[in-house]
């Protein structure tokens, strides 16, 4: 176990601020220890990075706001920029984590806040075990709450993230020649984020050609894009550790007749979406402007998805912007529109931005990638 040295120096906007807001709600709900395990949810707090892959993560909040962060050994070095953490506690590989972390809390919690969904049944188990006394509560809401409230600089950020995919995929585009595999483009792409600046690449690039872009949830393969198909890609950068989402569909060549009136039927409906972005109007009312339209176009059958949902540190965070989702729309949300028409045999079309609602309530597009029909 470490003291964190120097940290106190660091407690600035906005982790100090988020810290600070979390040790107030847990007091006002009488929660007088916590533990939050989601990687993306510490990295929120502390501005600590990193995926644990099997080991043992966590931030231990304790009564009285003292932070212990518990990080396998071999990040130890690097999360010692970890921000309003107070101690560092490494664990060896094959050392029980909850051992560790019961000897090292000073207090015997009443009340213990989890994130419930991110929480293992296996971890569950072992907390049960370590404090059979203490009630335990889902505190996830509350985090997820916080995290969907975007401040000017994290939309900025998730902003800067969308111009690099935009420079990317129009540098990438550049080197496509028909018969090109849809793997050698994505690889392309990814190369091209990072050329652009980008941290990485947000998520697996997908490049879907032919009647495989008719596949929402498609798998970049081997295929060889050709004279008079589909092209779809979906791709998204990371920058400061906030990300991007935007699908952009190409025809190869002149195409049919249909294939353009499925583009221009999305092209519409993410319009029409993005048009219902209003403050207090429900997220529901935003994938009903696409569907709607959608549906009198006759293609109703082929949209099988919801219209968007949230993103920032994740690619997918709430809100989940469906037909059924009647919270209303709020300053500070950041989430995609992504309309599209699956029609087996012939193809998908997505249309993909990101938009933020700034704190005047006005709704900002941060992908700017022309949304006009391109021919390659």
């Amino acid at each position: 176990m470490q003291t964190m040295k120097g940290v106190g120096d660091k407690m600035t906007l906005p982790y100090g601020h988020r810290m600070k807001r979390l040790r107030g709600w847990l007091e006002a709900n009488a929660i007088d220890a916590a533990i939050v395990t989601m990687p993306s949810s510490i990295a929120y707090l502390t501005g600590f990075r990193s995926d644990p892959m099997e080991r043992f993560l966590a931030l231990w909040i304790a009564d009285g706001g003292e932070t212990t962060l518990f990080v396998p050994e071999l990040d130890a070095l690097k999360s010692e920029g970890a921000i309003g953490v107070d101690r560092l506690v490494p664990i060896p590989d094959g050392k029980p984590p909850l051992e560790l972390l019961r000897n090292s809390c000073k207090t015997e919690p009443v009340c213990m806040g989890i994130e419930k969904d991110a929480v293992s049944w296996k971890l569950a188990e072992e907390l049960f075990a370590s404090w059979q006394e203490a009630e335990f509560v889902d505190i996830g809401d509350e985090i997820r709450e916080m995290r969907g409230r975007k401040t000017r600089e994290e939309a900025d950020f998730a902003k800067e993230a969308a111009s690099i995919a935009d420079a990317a995929l129009e540098a990438a585009l550049t080197t496509f020649i028909r018969g090109m595999k849809e793997r050698e483009l994505a690889e392309e792409i990814d190369r091209q984020i990072r050329l652009k600046g980008g941290a990485g690449n947000a998520f697996a690039t997908t490049v879907l050609g032919g009647i495989r872009s008719a596949y929402p949830h498609g798998e970049t393969g081997l295929h060889a894009i050709s004279e008079g198909e589909f092209l779809l890609v979906d791709m998204g950068a990371s920058c400061h550790g906030y990300l991007s989402d935007m699908t952009r569909t190409f025809i190869v060549g002149e195409g049919s007749a249909e294939q353009e009136r499925m583009y221009e039927t999305v092209k519409e409906a993410n319009r029409r979406a993005i048009a219902a972005v209003r403050p207090e109007e429900p997220l529901s009312s935003v994938d009903k402007a696409a569907r709607s339209w959608i549906d009198q176009q006759g293609y109703g059958s082929y949209f099988p998805h919801r219209v968007g949902h949230g993103l920032g540190v994740d690619i997918h965070e709430p809100p989940s912007i469906h037909g059924w989702n009647n919270r209303p729309i709020v300053q500070g949300m950041l989430f995609t529109i992504e309309p599209g028409i699956y029609v087996p045999g012939i193809g998908g079309v997505r249309i993909e931005d990101d938009l933020y609602v700034n704190d005047q309530g006005i709704t900002e597009q941060l992908t700017g990638f022309p949304k006009e029909l391109r021919r390659l």
